[in-house]
């Protein structure tokens, strides 16, 4: 069984192996931009959320009940009526029971309870899987962001 709770920021490291994993998984799959995940410190991706007082972001754990074992995590911010899930991992012996899901749910309902009318997601062009994933959860597609890199 999972159970899921949240965390504050001062627990984030908890997380690290498991982000860690994410940054792989997208290292593997960038056919463009490898280096920008290879060089991806935790510390530093995690610091940008420092700035966030604990009523603007929300920190979720997916837990095995049994082991205690990491399955999942989501990070979610907002400012004004804006707001972001900005890091959703669930390992990969995980995917598809539901917990990226239950995450994502749990995360757009705090948003939305926190006035949020507009929520973005910004997600790796690569990453099919996870864009498929977006859009049957309503996310649907707005723009491109395309870069020119000196390789």
């Amino acid at each position: 069984m999972v159970c899921y709770r949240d965390i504050p920021f001062s627990e984030v490291a908890i997380i690290k192996e498991v982000w860690e994993r994410n940054r792989n998984f997208h290292e593997e799959i960038s056919k463009s931009f490898k280096e920008l995940y290879s060089d991806l410190v935790f510390e530093d991706r995690i610091n940008v959320f420092s700035s966030f007082d604990k009523e603007h972001i929300k920190i979720t754990l997916a837990e095995d009940e049994e082991s205690c074992r990491l399955l999942g995590y989501c990070i979610s911010t907002f400012e004004g009526n804006q707001g972001e899930p900005q890091t959703l991992h669930v390992v990969e012996e995980a995917r598809g029971t539901g917990i990226g899901k239950e995450l994502m749910n749990r995360h757009i309902e705090w948003l939305k309870n926190n006035g949020c009318e507009d929520i973005n997601i910004t997600v790796s062009y690569d990453n099919n899987n996870t864009i498929k994933f977006y859009e049957s959860m309503g996310f649907k597609p707005n723009t491109i962001e395309m870069r020119l890199t000196s390789n």
